[in-house]
C-alpha cells in the first residue's frame, strides 16, 4: 500500500536540501529516499497551485509544500493461502491496525500451520478489499499466548514502530500466572537468554546470550487444590527476546502455570501457558498521537485468577 507523507516549508527550513529535510523532518531511511526517488511522482513540490517532480538536492523555498510517495517493496501477502473469517480488530488507522489474538493461534505460516495462522486471517480479511495490503507483525506472540498484537499496513510505518520498540517508546505489558509466589514481590530480572544447545526452541539464561530485562509485580495471590500457591504477576518488557517472560520467571524458579516447556504441563488446569498480552502504549508513528489499548483477561485465566483486569 502506498503512503504519502507531505511536509509544509516554514523560515526555520529555509536552506535545507529535500534529502535534509526527508531525513531529519520526515523520518526517512536512506532506503526509503533512494525508493522514493525512481517512483514517477516519487519527490514532488508544490507551489501556486502547480507542482513539479524534484531531486533530493533542490532547496524548497517557504510556503512549498513537499510530498513523497513510498511504496511497498514487495507483496507478500498475496502469496498467503487467504482464511475466511474476521479478525478481532481492536484499532485501525491508515498506518496501525491493533489485533486481538486468541490463544492457540500462530501468527505466521509454520509447520503444521500454513492455513490458518493470524497472517493467513487478515490476508482473508483485506482479499476484496480496495487496496492491495501487506501487513507486519510489530513484535511477536507465541502460539500459547493470547492478546494484542499491532501490525503495520505499510513499510514506513512498521520502520518507526520497530524504531519505538528498540527505544522503548513503545511499551508491552502482560499477565502471567505462575507457579508459587515470587520474592520479592517486585523486581527486574536482567539475565541473557539463549538457545539451549541441541534443542529445537528451547531457551535459557546463558552468560552468553542477548541481553534481556523484565519487569514484575505480583499483583494477587491465590491457592487451588492440585495447584497450591500461584500468583497473578503484571509483568513488562523491555526486550523481545524468544520466549523471555517463560524463560525468566522459571529462571526465578516460578514457571507460568501450564508451560510444558519450562514448567508443568497442565499445572493450574491450564491446557496452554498462562500468558496475556493485556496492555500496549505507544505513539501513531506519524502523527505522533499517544495512544494506549487494554484487553481483557481470557476466560481461562479469569477463571483462575483472584483479580479481573478492571482491578489492575
Amino acid at each position: 500500500m502506498e503512503k504519502i507523507l507531505t511536509f509544509s516549508m516554514d523560515e526555520a527550513h529555509r536552506g535545507w536540501t529535500v534529502k535534509q529535510i526527508l531525513q531529519r523532518e520526515l523520518g526517512m531511511t536512506a532506503r526509503q529516499i533512494s525508493r522514493a526517488k525512481f517512483l514517477p511522482d516519487g519527490i514532488r513540490v508544490s507551489r501556486d497551485g502547480g507542482s513539479e517532480k524534484v531531486t533530493v538536492r533542490y532547496l524548497p523555498e517557504p510556503g512549498d509544500v513537499l510530498t513523497v510517495k513510498l511504496e511497498e517493496s514487495s507483496r507478500a501477502s498475496d502469496q498467503l493461502v487467504p482464511l475466511d473469517g474476521t479478525p478481532d480488530i481492536r484499532y485501525e488507522d491508515e498506518d496501525l491496525l491493533l489485533v486481538y489474538k486468541p490463544a492457540g493461534m500462530v501468527v505466521h505460516p509454520s509447520p503444521g500451520h500454513y492455513g490458518d495462522s493470524l497472517a493467513n486471517l487478515l490476508a482473508g480479511y483485506y482479499r476484496n478489499g480496495p487496496e492491495g495490503l501487506v501487513v507486519r507483525p510489530v513484535g511477536r506472540l507465541d502460539k500459547d499466548t493470547s492478546g494484542l498484537l499491532f501490525f503495520a499496513k505499510n513499510a514506513a510505518a512498521a520502520y518507526r514502530l520497530e524504531a519505538q520498540r528498540k527505544d522503548g517508546r513503545m511499551r508491552r505489558y502482560y499477565l502471567a500466572l505462575t507457579e508459587g509466589v515470587p520474592e520479592p514481590e517486585t523486581g527486574t530480572v536482567e539475565a541473557p537468554i539463549g538457545p539451549v544447545p541441541g534443542e529445537w526452541m528451547r531457551q535459557e539464561v546463558r552468560q552468553d546470550g542477548a541481553y534481556a530485562r523484565t519487569d514484575y509485580r505480583v499483583l494477587a495471590q491465590g491457592e487451588a487444590p492440585g495447584t497450591g500457591r500461584y500468583s497473578l504477576v503484571k509483568l513488562k518488557l523491555y526486550t523481545g527476546r524468544t520466549h523471555q517472560i517463560r524463560v525468566h520467571m522459571a529462571h526465578l524458579g516460578h514457571p507460568l502455570l501450564g508451560d510444558s516447556r519450562y514448567g508443568i504441563a497442565g499445572s493450574g488446569g491450564m491446557t496452554r501457558t498462562a500468558l496475556h498480552s493485556y496492555r500496549i502504549e505507544l505513539e501513531q508513528p506519524f502523527t505522533g498521537e499517544a495512544l494506549a489499548f487494554e484487553a481483557e483477561m481470557p476466560e481461562d485465566m479469569g477463571k483462575l485468577s483472584p483479580l479481573q483486569s478492571r482491578d489492575l
